[in-house]
Parts: C-alpha cells; sequence; structure tokens
C-alpha cells in the first residue's frame, strides 16, 4: 500500500510509521489523518507484529492540526473537522487497543494534536530539545486527540487544566517529571537507537501477556475492585496456559532465559 504522507514498513514483527510532512511541520490534514488510521489498521490485525514505533520526520514531532489546511475549508470546517478527527482518533483508538506495545519517539517539537498523539504511547521517548505545548486554546479551539482523556490520567486533573489553559510551552526534562514520557535522549541518534533497542526487545517478548498488561490497565478506571480482578484472575490463567505461558514459568522455574515463540 502507497503513503504519501507517512512511511510505513513492517520487518523482523516490528512496524514503523515516521510522519512524513516535514516541510509542513507534519502537521495534520485528512489524508495523514486517514494514512495513519491505514497503518493502525493494518498493524492492530497482524498477528505476527510484536511492536509499533511512531515518530517524525524532521524537526518537529507535529505541530498539531494544519491550520491553513483548515482555513481553506472555512465554509465546511465542521465538516471537514469531524472528518479528520473521526480518522485520527480511530488510529489512536487502534494503538491504545492493539496488543503490540507502542513506542512513540518524540524527535522535536509536539503542539495541539501532535501533543495529545504523542503522549498515546505505552512507552515514549524523547530528545532534550523537543518542546511541548497542548496549545488549542491559543486558536479558540478545544483540545482532541484523547488528551483529554488520557492527561488528567497521567498528570492530575489539577495539572491538566493547567497545561490546557494556560497552553504554557514546557521542556522534555518538565514532561518527563510529570511522568508525560518514559526519558529523555540527547539527540535524534541516540533517540533512534532507543526505540530500536526497545521494539526489539519486544520483538522477542511473550505478545499474549503484553496484550494482558494493555487490557488491564486499559480497563482499570471503569472497574471496582473486585471487577477488575476477576478480570485479571481470567486474562492471567489464559496466558498461563499459552505456549509462551508454559515456556516462561518452565524457564523462571529452570533458572533460563525464556525463548517465547507465540
Amino acid at each position: 500500500m502507497h503513503f504519501n504522507n507517512i512511511n510505513f514498513s513492517i520487518s523482523n514483527n516490528i512496524a514503523r510509521i515516521t510522519l512524513n510532512r516535514p516541510d509542513a511541520g507534519n502537521t495534520l490534514n485528512i489524508e495523514l489523518a486517514k494514512e495513519l488510521y491505514k497503518a493502525t489498521n493494518i498493524v492492530s490485525t497482524n498477528n505476527n507484529i510484536k511492536a509499533l514505533i511512531l515518530t517524525g520526520k524532521g524537526k518537529l514531532f507535529c505541530g498539531g492540526g494544519d491550520l491553513k489546511f483548515l482555513l481553506s475549508n472555512e465554509d465546511k470546517i465542521k465538516e471537514t473537522l469531524l472528518e479528520m478527527t473521526h480518522y485520527f482518533h480511530g488510529a489512536i483508538a487502534r494503538m491504545t487497543r492493539m496488543e503490540a506495545p507502542v513506542i512513540i519517539g518524540i524527535n522535536g517539537t509536539a503542539g495541539g494534536g501532535g501533543f495529545s498523539l504523542a503522549i498515546t504511547g505505552d512507552i515514549i521517548y524523547s530528545v532534550k530539545s523537543a518542546k511541548f505545548t497542548v496549545a488549542y486554546t491559543n486558536a479558540g479551539l478545544s483540545p482532541d486527540g484523547s488528551s483529554t482523556y488520557f492527561l488528567p490520567r497521567i498528570v492530575g486533573m489539577k495539572r491538566a487544566k493547567e497545561l490546557m489553559l494556560t497552553n504554557r510551552i514546557f521542556s522534555a526534562e518538565e514532561a518527563l517529571e510529570m511522568n508525560l514520557i518514559d526519558q529523555v535522549l540527547d539527540d535524534q541518534e541516540q533517540l533512534d537507537k532507543t526505540l530500536e533497542k526497545q521494539a526489539e526487545i519486544f520483538s522477542k517478548g511473550p505478545r499474549n501477556a503484553y496484550a494482558g498488561v494493555k487490557k488491564l490497565l486499559n480497563i482499570s478506571f471503569d472497574n471496582g475492585l473486585e471487577t477488575q480482578m476477576d478480570i485479571e484472575g481470567i486474562k492471567i490463567s489464559e496466558n498461563a496456559e499459552s505456549i509462551d505461558g508454559i515456556e516462561g514459568l518452565k524457564a523462571f522455574s529452570e533458572k533460563r532465559k525464556p525463548n517465547f515463540n507465540e
């Protein structure tokens, strides 16, 4: 499948998506949103994929919505945004629900929808020079891209309000302090190496166990204690009888490195 606004590839059980509109700051328009959705849909339905890397090309990770594109559709801007968010949100839903861990590499500034996208990863790395801003209300808009869902869950409601209402710009180091990201790397070279290293670890790991972690955490805020523990019991018993589960138990018992192949 040919893509114009992203680079997409699959090799060695690892999928890679790179936002590829560097001259426009990787900003979002309908075509990019559609391609992002198509690519994540492919990944989420491929049982051989054990990790997804998502990053951007150029100086910015993603500058949010393409305002020139939106203003060019001023006479039908509501219709345009509803269509664009349909695909953008669909892509984020696919990444959140897919069994494979999603590793996001923030190669530069992330603002607006780019900020929303950046914080959806299961594991998130950023270059030291990256800047972050929620940005929406500066353009007279309210947030999209799942940020009103994920941000308060990560940093708390009070801090989420502060970041969304003030739109202040903050550094990768502060993002790390707020637990928005997992690690700050010195430069692009270090970011690329770290992304590939973590993806390779996942590619050799227990796919169903990773999927279980994601599923359990995705529903943990919705359930009471007993309900959540009941689902935990079901999920761990399913994983225990799987090929990887039996291998993991044997390897742990025999004090050797497991060989996960499922």
